[in-house]
């Protein structure tokens, strides 16, 4: 399965792939950033917390931002229909806490993915490392618990996300259970770091205002995408050259 992105993407035609992500399952996402890809008929990959706070990082002191998915029953509701529009959702840990998390990676791991599946009623096939550096001591439950890849961001000592972009010719030569990433910021030289025949996995946090103005940008990037004949777009933004996942965008 590792030759399926050769297979299906021609590097010399294919001007390059692009994955997004978002983490956290933040509420601006869905409001600000899902309408955009939905209305350029883009997908993305959201990864979502296996809990109830209403904030994102609540333990942190976040009791009036951040505002996250509750998993309320309008919350799934909402969730089911993402998928059935072709979106992914994955799983983002059940506490996203730094000093819980290295006690418990099993149930970080596999409990998250139990979780969303029965809210949802559908399969999560794809974990995201909180902070990164959690890859160190979340890969092993994260494959054990039965993921077929994890988009994580650089490696030790440090786990921060180093922008990797990989060669869709040579496409088992990266680890995918730590695909790499770039993190968006607001000021984004796209033509700048944008790859011929590469597949580039993209990653969002907060969106439409501080401390990321993403909007504009994906917006102007679904753009540019569309306006391409031969920019190609990966409906799971972890969906690694191991995956065979059968939506895509092929403008």
């Amino acid at each position: 399965m590792q030759g399926s992105l050769r297979q299906r993407y021609d590097s010399r035609t294919v001007q390059s792939i692009i994955s997004l992500t978002f983490d956290d399952g933040l509420r601006c996402q869905f409001e600000s950033a899902l309408p955009i890809l939905n209305s350029h008929g883009m997908r993305a990959t959201f990864f979502l917390i296996a809990n109830r706070n209403p904030t994102h990082d609540l333990w942190s002191g976040h009791t009036h931002d951040w505002w996250k998915i509750q998993w309320r029953d309008d919350d799934v509701a909402m969730l089911r229909q993402l998928v059935q529009d072709g979106h992914e959702i994955g799983s983002h840990s059940v506490t996203h806490h730094p000093t819980e998390m290295p006690k418990q990676p099993a149930l970080e791991a596999c409990e998250s993915k139990k979780l969303i599946e029965g809210w949802i009623g559908t399969r999560v096939s794809s974990f995201c490392y909180p902070f990164y550096r959690s890859h160190a001591f979340l890969a092993d439950a994260v494959k054990d618990a039965g993921y077929e890849q994890a988009r994580g961001g650089g490696t030790q000592p440090l786990y921060e996300p180093g922008a990797s972009y990989y060669a869709i010719s040579d496409a088992a030569r990266f680890d995918r259970f730590n695909v790499d990433c770039r993190q968006i910021s607001k000021n984004e030289d796209v033509a700048g770091w944008l790859r011929p025949g590469y597949w580039h996995v993209l990653t969002f946090h907060a969106f439409g205002g501080i401390p990321v103005r993403s909007k504009s940008l994906l917006s102007r990037k679904a753009q540019r995408a569309c306006a391409s004949r031969n920019a190609q777009l990966r409906t799971s933004a972890t969906d690694t050259p191991s995956t065979q996942h059968p939506l895509e965008l092929e403008p």
